[in-house]
């Protein structure tokens, strides 16, 4: 899938939604997709078809034989699925299992939009952004950014 079928994909998906801070969801699809390009050049069109749709799981109520059946590769879904946050985990506990699961396609899916997450543009639109997402969001990087670190040691 070619990044402008999984963005066509990702806008179709997520139409209708917006951010926490009023924009159209689709917005943070595009920067998790262009953060992942600009930090990782290397990265493949499976991680990034899977940045435009690391939310769909989640936030769309398809699952991942959905995203299959939609005609996603194998590879892609997978790396969604992995991004995607079970129901009633804590959000840290499972921030550290993606880092420690050596995975560095999900890593790298992860980090770049927790990037986005953490951009002083989004955080300013939130009323109780800063303090909020500082302690949700920075935490989260640093077990992420060790997990690459190791990744990246054993390549």
């Amino acid at each position: 899938m070619n990044e402008a079928d999984a963005a066509a994909l990702a806008r179709r998906l997520h139409e209708g939604q917006f951010d926490k801070a009023g924009q159209p969801y689709i917005g943070h699809l595009r920067s998790v997709a262009a953060n992942l390009r600009r930090r990782w050049p290397d990265a493949g069109a499976e991680e990034i078809a899977a940045a435009w749709l690391h939310d769909a799981i989640e936030d769309c109520g398809v699952t991942e034989q959905d995203l299959r059946a939609l005609g996603v590769p194998e590879e892609t879904c997978r790396i969604v699925a992995a991004v995607t946050r079970p129901a009633g985990s804590d959000y840290l506990d499972w921030i550290g299992e993606l880092a420690r699961s050596g995975d560095r396609a999900v890593i790298r899916v992860k980090l770049a939009d927790n990037e986005d997450n953490r951009a002083p543009e989004r955080v300013a639109a939130l009323a109780d952004g800063p303090q909020r997402l500082a302690a949700r969001y920075e935490p989260a990087r640093l077990l992420l950014e060790a997990g690459l670190a190791a990744c990246d040691a054993r390549a």
